[in-house]
């Protein structure tokens, strides 16, 4: 225990230069600085005592969005556990993506350490750590999923060369609750590296069984409910293929993904990770079944984020979803730090281990900062993207655009709900019976009581706001959204799932 813990300290003494920048006050410039807000929604559903939180009550002009229905949740629940311990909302969000650097690099470390000696396992863990498109994700997006889930790739890995039941479950279900995309991305290739290590492959097939489990409770709605809402993927994956020349290129930008080779922001591989691949290669002779299944991650991503590849994105479910082509640059920085195996074979192994690690940092540190420290609060993203007690004249600029409207939605709000939350009582008086409009989005969960009866509800026109019928004369109405029978159900598996695998854990470590 103590030589793990010494290991993780070096690991996080070396990801000072990637994660100074986080301790910069304020929240800086990245695209997806959305996740602030939808942070304090998480919050905000929990305050209301929705658990788990699917609906949350202030998006779209107080008709309220079911976010954590499709969108990841795990990042956010890490959130606002830090939050709740006393940081802002902007500092939760930061704190993850600290998190997520070190805690990575030593799962890889644990990772890589089953194949080969402890200096090339550092230098993969770092090289892991430094790679360009880490920056890109935490100084850039601001991908909280992204980021937070390149945790569990490697310790799935680790699990299943150790034949851990439970860490397997644990790590699949935390992969599929961090990033939907990734989950999808990864989980081909860490089964097909328990067929390779064929000595746990059982455990590895009842490990993943359950981790599925654990998580079925966001991922079956997820899928399941996703023909509630309209198709559309926001962005075509067809204007984001980065060329041959990107991915090789050392440029590091600041800018956005753009229709063709003109874009602001780096797709570059890196330059140590570029260097290992070659090296494999030339040294094909020395490869073993592990090497041989990083080369065949790195070239199923060069394929897939390259234009000739369009027949797969067309044709493959779900993968359009994607959105981008050079997302599997997060294959390519996962499949190259593992090539350091390949270093085992020379002589000198150590100073090249010790080396691959200087390079590593001393190439990519400076990539680690974000071009604008903007120093802003929670005041600020609250107020752009929270439109409770008013719509802000900011509000009223952004486009929620990430926000898929529910199918029977024919035009997006443009005035603010008057109902604040979720669940709603109030009296009415009506003298001839009517349909009465409750300004929140129409979604499964949504329960209607019109004197403690329930009545049915139904999408109205023309937001697909909550809709029914109320008879003449005085009433008193009860608005709630709760859980369905299907997602209880869910729910209760998810939950027994979880204790089964805390249960394995505990059994096998007495």
């Amino acid at each position: 225990m103590l030589k793990n813990v010494k290991i993780f300290l070096l690991i996080l003494f070396l990801s000072i230069p990637a994660i100074w920048a986080l301790f910069v006050p304020g929240f800086f410039g990245a695209s997806d600085d959305l996740h602030i807000a939808w942070l304090h929604q998480l919050d905000a559903s929990l305050q209301l005592g929705k658990f788990p939180p699917r609906f949350v009550p202030d998006l779209s002009f107080g008709f309220g969005y079911p976010l954590f229905n499709f969108v990841f949740p795990l990042p956010f629940y890490v959130g606002e556990v830090v939050h709740l311990l006393g940081l802002s909302f902007v500092d939760s969000i930061k704190t993850v993506f600290l998190i997520s650097i070190p805690v990575s690099g030593y799962f890889m470390y644990k990772f890589l350490k089953e194949h080969t000696s402890f200096w090339l396992a550092l230098a993969g863990a770092i090289l892991y750590i430094y790679t360009p498109y880490r920056a890109t994700d935490i100084y850039i997006r601001g991908a909280i999923g992204e980021i937070f889930a390149f945790i569990f790739p490697p310790l799935i890995a680790w699990a299943i060369t150790r034949g851990s039941i439970s860490v397997i479950a644990l790590s699949v279900a935390g992969l599929i609750l961090s990033h939907n995309i990734m989950a999808i991305m990864f989980m081909p290739f860490l089964i097909i590296y328990a067929v390779l290590i064929k000595r746990t492959l059982f455990e590895s097939f009842l490990g993943t069984i359950l981790g599925f489990l654990i998580s079925i409770y966001f991922w079956l709605p997820a899928i399941v409910e996703s023909s509630l809402m309209k198709y559309d993927t926001v962005f075509n994956f067809v204007d984001h293929f980065p060329t041959i020349k990107q991915l090789i290129t050392p440029f590091f930008g600041y800018g956005a993904s753009v229709a063709g080779p003109y874009d602001g922001m780096s797709f570059f591989m890196g330059a140590v990770n570029l260097a290992l691949t070659i090296l494999v290669i030339i040294f094909y002779k020395k490869l073993n079944k592990i090497t041989l299944w990083a080369l065949a991650m790195i070239a199923t991503s060069i394929f897939m984020m390259n234009y000739r590849s369009t027949i797969l994105w067309q044709n493959l479910p779900l993968i359009a979803y994607f959105q981008f082509p050079w997302r599997f640059l997060t294959l390519t920085t996962f499949a190259t730090s593992i090539l350091v195996i390949v270093l085992d074979k020379f002589k000198y192994n150590k100073k090249i281990g010790i080396a691959v690690i200087i390079g590593a940092i001393s190439l990519n540190y400076s990539f680690f900062k974000p071009h604008d420290f903007l120093g802003r609060g929670d005041e600020y993203y609250i107020n752009r993207y929270i439109p409770t007690p008013i719509a802000s004249e900011e509000y009223l600029k952004t486009h929620e655009e990430y926000l898929r409207l529910p199918k029977d939605t024919n035009m997006r709000p443009e005035a603010r709900s008057t109902y604040i939350g979720l669940d709603n009582t109030f009296g009415v008086d009506f003298k001839q019976d009517s349909i009465f409009d409750y300004q929140k989005y129409y979604f499964p969960g949504w329960v209607v009581k019109i004197d403690g009866k329930k009545v049915e509800a139904y999408p109205g026109k023309p937001y697909g706001q909550v809709q029914f019928k109320v008879p003449s004369g005085r009433h008193k109405i009860e608005i709630t959204f709760q859980e369905t029978s299907f997602r209880k159900i869910l729910d209760i598996i998810s939950l027994l799932s979880l204790i089964t695998a805390f249960t394995i854990m505990v059994r096998r470590e007495k």
